[in-house]
């Protein structure tokens, strides 16, 4: 019998290269840091996501919702630039989960999901010197909202051009969006 060392029910997910030479096996519902290169999206921007991977098959898995083959998705970081490394410690800040980070200068930008919170969405802005302190929070009831403002709070790190996300929500209340 060939006894799966990384899961006792057989359904770890495993992380090639394109090559198909295995790189590391996470456990069904583990989760991945994919961090993009320097300047990939924006130049002096860097992100950092994760993701929540469900096991499918030997050959498929779920990463947030999206189905890949184990090489597509290999070939896909591949041409980015991207690694892919297990998550070690899911990072929280309060009870809120840290899905995405993004690092612009001496700050990290977090966005956060909490499904039991009245808003179950979170920006918040830190720094690279002191990551663990947490400032200047969003909350969200709208996941695509937080996802807006988590752009928007790194872009104008980056760009050095104001926002406000109370003008933001006022905006989509004005026209009839707010959720």
């Amino acid at each position: 019998m060939n006894e799966n060392i990384y899961n006792p029910h057989g359904k770890d997910i495993r992380f090639i290269n394109s090559d198909y030479k295995e790189l590391f096996r996470i456990a069904d519902g583990g989760r991945i840091v994919v961090t993009r290169p320097m300047g990939e999206m924006y130049p002096g921007f860097q992100e950092e996501w994760i993701g929540t991977c469900k096991y499918l098959d030997d050959y498929h898995t779920e990463i947030n919702g999206e189905c890949y083959h184990i090489c597509q998705f290999a070939e896909i970081q591949e041409r980015i630039g991207s690694t892919v490394q297990p998550e070690t410690e899911p990072e929280k800040v309060g009870n809120y989960l840290i899905n995405a980070r993004t690092f612009v200068g001496d700050k990290i930008f977090k966005f956060g999901h909490n499904p039991n919170a009245a808003q179950p969405y979170a920006t918040w802005q830190s720094y690279k010197g002191n990551p663990g302190r947490n400032d200047w929070g969003h909350y969200w009831s709208d996941k695509s909202d937080a996802r807006t403002d988590f752009f928007r709070r790194a872009d104008a790190e980056r760009t050095g051009k104001s926002y406000d996300h109370t003008k933001f929500y006022k905006q989509r209340q004005d026209r009839g969006e707010a959720r």
